[in-house]
């Protein structure tokens, strides 16, 4: 009987309150949108920080094409935002810490979209839909290194290198480039033991 109250009531409930009070909602969105990125918690503000280190503002994004979509409830996910946020991207780029929840029922609510406006949608998971991983300097794959690992805490620096590899597909800015190489620097020196004399 619980269970059925659940499914029948109080899910719906929970929909109705997310949507009615907009706990889920787009915060950066582009006249040309191309790049949807979806987050949530303490990943929306690493995010803004990604945003921060590599000089990409509000006003830039939207230039950029880049459509973010923060959300406040994610389970379940509703379902009108989702599509809203959705249509007329090429990619949803879901930064979230540990599991792949948003990841897997963005995926399932996008499912049935006719695959010309589908946009791909990309995690934990890679456009191929498999462990979205990074090549080393060989080009060799490491499965040790995803693109946004499911275990542990993502840093700034890697939501920042995903973020400015997904944007490099369609928007090239030097500025961007050379934001992310002084970030990779400071990751590089804050990973080397200190030599005391």
């Amino acid at each position: 009987e619980q269970e059925r109250r659940l499914l029948h009531f109080k899910l719906y409930a929970a929909l109705a309150y997310a949507r009615a009070n907009r706990l889920n909602r787009v915060v950066i969105d582009s006249p040309a949108p191309r790049l949807g990125i979806i987050t949530s918690g303490k990943s929306y503000l690493d995010v803004r920080q990604a945003f921060d280190e590599l000089g990409i503002d509000d006003a830039l994004a939207a230039e950029i094409g880049i459509r973010l979509y923060k959300v406040g409830m994610v389970w379940p996910l509703e379902s009108e935002g989702v599509r809203h946020f959705a249509e007329g991207l090429e990619e949803i780029l879901v930064i979230e810490e540990k599991r792949q929840l948003i990841e897997y029922q963005l995926k399932e609510e996008l499912y049935n979209w006719r695959e010309d406006v589908r946009p791909r949608v990309i995690g934990k998971f890679d456009e191929k839909g498999e462990w979205a991983s990074t090549p080393d300097n060989r080009g060799v794959v490491s499965h040790g290194e995803w693109l946004l690992p499911a275990a542990g805490e993502l840093s700034v620096a890697q939501i920042a290198r995903v973020i400015a590899s997904r944007i490099d597909r369609f928007f090239t800015s030097t500025r961007i480039q050379e934001r992310l190489t002084l970030i990779e620097a400071k990751q590089k020196a804050l990973a080397s033991p200190i030599m005391l004399a």
